[in-house]
C-alpha cells in the first residue's frame, strides 16, 4: 500500500483521533428536545396515507413469492438491495430527522421471473446496546433528547442506513460518517465493521463509492475536528487498499456524493459549514450555517497522485447527488449535479416529515458543470427538477449520453417524486414516464443487458410505494423505452419504508 504522506503512521493515527474527536462535542452538550413527535406523526398518518413511507416496520419481513405481472427479462437475474432508515420509533420515542433511524436492508431475489423478498433491520452495535438497555441511548444527525449516553466515536452511533455496497466478494451496509457494516450474505445479519487496515478503523467511508469498469473503487470520507479534512480512498477490484490521503480544509460543508472521471476525483463542497461554536448547544444538523454569500468550492484530485489538486469556485448552491463526470484531453471536466439554491431539503423537509408535515423545499434542478484547468468554472446548462441521477456502469468516468433520474410532478400529495426521466444529453430532451397518483417511486438503478452493445441497452429497476393500497413493490423498465412504462412489476403484501440507495448484484 502507498500513500502521499511522509509519515503514514502519524497521519493515520491523527486521522483516527480526529474522527473520534469530531463527534465529541455532540455527545453531552446538545440542546435537548423531547416533544412527542410520535403522537403527532400518528395523527398525521390517519389523514395522509402517503406518510406510510415513514412508518416503522417490523424488524424482519419475508415474502417467499411476490405477486408479479408483465414480461420479466429472461437474463435479469440476481439480488436487488435497498437500504434506508427504518426504526423511526422505538422505546416510546420517534427520531426527529429522516436521516437518524436505524437502517433496514431490503433484498429482492429475482430468479426466472420469480421474486422473493426479505427485509432485515441492521443490528449494529448501537442498536444492540439500545435493545439491551431498553431505551434510546443516542440521538442522531438531527435529533437529541435529555439524558443521552456518552459515546466513544462515530461507529458507536453508526446506524448503517444509507446504501449497500458489494465489492471484493463482501456485502456492506454503508453509513455516512463511519465504517461500512459487513453483512452475512446468507442471513443479512450484521457481522462487524469493515476496515481497510488497523490504523484506518473508525474513519468515515461515504455512502457513494464509485467503481470504474475494471472494478477499481474510489471513495472519500470526512473528519470534523480538530481540523476539517477529507480522507480519500483507492481500493482495487479485490477489495485491497491501494492508497489513501487526507486533504485539510478551512471549512467542511455537508458533502454526500462525488464524481470520478478517467483521471480525477471531483468533490463539491457547498457553503453549508459546520460552526464549532454552535456544536455546544445544537444538533449536528443545526450546528451547520448556510452562507449564501460564499462560493461552492470544487476540489479536483488526480487519481494517479492524490497530492495533485486544484480548486474551483461556483455560485452558492446545495445538492446531494451527481450523475457522472468526464474529462477532455485538455483537462476540461464536465459533470452533473442536482442543485438547489439552499439546503431547506435537509434542514426543513426531511426533518419535519418525521412529525407528519410535508414542507416544501427549494427545488433541485439537473445541472451540468464545466471546470477548466485554469480555474474557471461555470454552470453550462440546467434542465428539469430532478434527483437521484443514475447512469450505466459501463460509462462511469467517460462521456455519457444518458442520465436516468426521478422527476417531480405536483400531485397534491405534498411529495412530488412521481416521474422516471431518461435525459438524452445529445438531444437535450427527456423521455418521461409518470406513475399514477398514489404511487411514489424511489431511485431506479440501471442494470446493463448482458449482451448489450449500446449505452442504454439494459433495464431500470427500482422500488415503489403504493400508499393508497398500503404496499410496496419493484418496477422494471426497458431503458430504451422509458416513456412506455414498466415492462414488469412485483408487489409485496406490505409497505416497506422509503429509503435512499442500493445496488444490483447479478446472479
Amino acid at each position: 500500500m502507498t500513500d502521499t504522506f511522509r509519515d503514514r503512521r502519524s497521519f493515520l493515527a491523527a486521522s483516527a483521533v480526529a474522527s473520534l474527536a469530531g463527534m465529541a462535542p455532540f455527545a453531552q452538550s446538545l440542546a435537548a428536545t423531547d416533544t412527542d413527535w410520535g403522537t403527532e406523526f400518528s395523527r398525521a398518518l390517519k389523514k395522509n396515507p402517503l406518510l406510510i413511507g415513514w412508518k416503522t416496520p417490523p424488524d424482519r419481513l419475508d415474502t417467499m413469492s411476490l405477486e408479479t405481472s408483465g414480461a420479466w427479462p429472461a437474463d435479469l437475474e440476481g439480488r436487488f438491495y435497498r437500504n434506508g432508515p427504518a426504526a423511526h420509533d422505538r422505546f416510546g420515542r420517534r427520531y426527529q430527522h429522516w436521516f437518524d433511524a436505524d437502517g433496514m436492508i431490503q433484498e429482492f431475489v429475482i430468479d426466472s421471473g420469480r421474486v422473493a423478498h426479505r427485509g432485515r433491520l441492521v443490528q449494529t452495535p448501537k442498536l444492540k446496546a439500545e435493545n439491551k438497555a431498553g431505551r434510546r441511548l443516542y440521538g442522531g444527525f438531527g435529533t437529541h433528547w435529555p439524558n443521552l449516553a456518552p459515546f466513544r466515536g462515530p461507529d458507536s452511533i453508526n446506524v448503517a442506513n444509507i446504501s449497500v455496497l458489494h465489492h471484493g466478494g463482501e456485502l456492506m451496509a454503508l453509513w455516512e460518517a463511519g465504517s461500512p457494516t459487513l453483512l452475512d450474505q446468507r442471513t443479512l445479519e450484521a457481522r462487524r465493521f469493515k476496515s481497510w487496515g488497523d490504523s484506518l478503523k473508525g474513519l468515515a467511508f461515504s455512502a457513494h463509492p464509485k467503481v470504474d469498469l475494471d472494478g477499481t473503487l474510489w471513495n472519500f470520507g470526512y473528519n470534523l475536528l480538530p481540523r476539517p479534512a477529507l480522507v480519500l480512498y483507492h481500493i482495487d477490484h479485490a477489495g485491497k487498499l491501494v492508497k489513501t490521503a487526507i486533504v485539510k480544509l478551512d471549512a467542511l460543508g455537508m458533502v454526500h456524493d462525488f464524481v470520478v472521471t478517467e483521471k480525477s476525483l471531483v468533490i463539491v463542497i457547498p457553503p453549508y459549514h459546520l460552526d464549532p461554536t454552535k456544536a455546544r448547544s445544537n444538533s449536528f444538523l443545526d450546528a451547520h450555517v448556510w452562507k449564501p454569500g460564499d462560493e461552492t468550492r470544487v476540489l479536483v484530485v488526480s487519481k494517479d497522485d492524490f497530492s495533485k489538486r486544484r480548486w474551483h469556485g461556483l455560485p452558492a448552491g446545495f445538492g446531494f447527488h451527481h450523475g457522472n463526470g468526464w474529462e477532455e484531453n485538455d483537462g476540461v471536466i464536465h459533470f452533473d449535479h442536482c442543485i438547489a439554491k439552499d439546503p431547506t431539503i435537509v434542514s426543513e423537509t426531511l426533518r419535519f416529515v418525521m412529525k407528519g408535515e410535508l414542507r416544501t423545499a427549494s427545488p433541485a434542478y439537473y445541472s451540468q458543470i464545466v471546470l477548466r484547468p485554469k480555474g474557471d468554472a461555470t454552470v453550462s446548462g440546467q434542465a428539469e427538477e430532478a434527483e437521484f441521477p443514475q447512469i450505466s456502469p459501463v460509462v462511469v468516468g467517460k462521456r455519457n449520453r444518458y442520465v436516468y433520474m426521478l422527476g417531480v410532478e405536483t400531485n397534491g400529495s405534498g411529495w412530488g417524486f412521481r416521474k422516471i426521466l431518461k435525459r438524452d444529453l445529445e438531444k437535450g430532451k427527456s423521455d418521461v414516464f409518470s406513475y399514477p397518483i398514489g404511487i411514489t417511486p424511489e431511485e431506479h438503478l440501471f442494470v446493463p443487458r448482458r449482451s448489450g452493445r449500446r449505452e442504454d441497452d439494459g433495464w431500470l429497476i427500482g422500488t415503489v410505494l403504493d400508499w393508497k393500497k398500503g404496499r410496496s413493490g419493484i418496477s422494471v423498465f426497458d431503458a430504451t423505452a422509458v416513456a412506455a412504462g414498466p415492462i414488469a412489476q412485483a408487489w409485496l403484501p406490505y409497505p416497506i419504508p422509503l429509503g435512499f440507495h442500493g445496488t444490483f448484484v447479478p446472479a
